[in-house]
Order: structure tokens, then sequence, then C-alpha cells
């Protein structure tokens, strides 16, 4: 950013160039995220604003995120007689998790290529307009363009 000043008399003419580095705000949340992108074990407690509403929990891992998931699809089918889909489906995530895991990570996701937040563990307090509130804590996805403000730490219970 450039901004002309007038300097002391005499140097009506002279210009003062100040440089304001850029404060992405993404950019910020996506070093936050960076942490737990580099190992499983890793968490970060986040709340995150977004359209839909506030989302709060633990930022994960995506292979620890789609372990929980297979467990949660687990529980939510537990009580009912076994079904080969959900078995299938549990699987299918656990697989996946093992594909991204800390023994073969993949390739090292730069910081600016993080795209979704993975919530463990996460409560959602929706908008006006939004749908009903989730009282059962949850796996969620987020998509970081759907991030409209974020802070570290959960609100008090």
């Amino acid at each position: 950013m450039a901004a002309d000043a007038d300097g002391p008399t005499g140097m009506a003419d002279a210009q003062r160039v100040v440089t304001v580095p850029e404060l992405c705000a993404p950019s910020y949340l996506q070093a936050v995220l960076s942490v737990t992108y580099r190992d499983e074990r890793n968490s970060v407690p986040l709340t995150v604003a977004t359209p839909a509403g506030l989302v709060f929990g633990n930022a994960v891992h995506p292979a620890f995120w789609l372990r929980r998931l297979g467990d949660q699809l687990r529980h939510l089918t537990a009580a009912h007689e076994r079904n080969e889909s959900v078995d299938a489906m549990t699987q299918m995530f656990f697989d996946m998790a093992d594909g991204r895991g800390d023994d073969r990570p993949g390739k090292d996701i730069p910081v600016k290529d993080i795209r979704w937040i993975y919530f463990t563990d996460a409560l959602i307090v929706p908008t006006a307009a939004a749908g009903p509130n989730y009282v059962e804590p949850a796996c969620w996805q987020i998509a970081m363009r759907d991030v409209t403000g974020w802070t570290i730490g959960l609100p008090p219970r």
C-alpha cells in the first residue's frame, strides 16, 4: 500500500511509501491447521463461523478424522442388526485413513493448499436460517472458503 504524505516544510512533493503486509485471515488459519496436518496425534480446539452457524470442536489430521467417522458410523448403527453396507462403508473410511497415516502420509501438503478443516467432537450452533442444533458431538468437515471468522479455543459449556 502506498500513501502520499506531506513531509516537513519544503518537501510537499515527497512521497513516503508505507508497506503493510497482507494480513489474510485464511492464511493464519491455514498455518494453525498445518500443525494438525503434520501429525495424526495433533489437534487444535477451534471455533469457526460459517453461514450455517458456529462450529466448534477439535481440528484434527484428516486420517484421524476418517477413523473417527468410521467409529461414529459403527456407534450409530450398533443397536441395529448387522448391516453389510455399514460394515463396508466403515472399512472404506479406515482404509482411506490408513492410506494417509503417519507411516504413509503421502506428499506434504503446503500450508497454502489446506482447504478443509476436519473436526471431531464438533457441535454446531446454527443461524436462525439454518437447521436444528446438533446436540451430540460429531465429525464435521468444513471448507475453508466457508469460514467467515475463527478463533482458537472453544466456547464455555
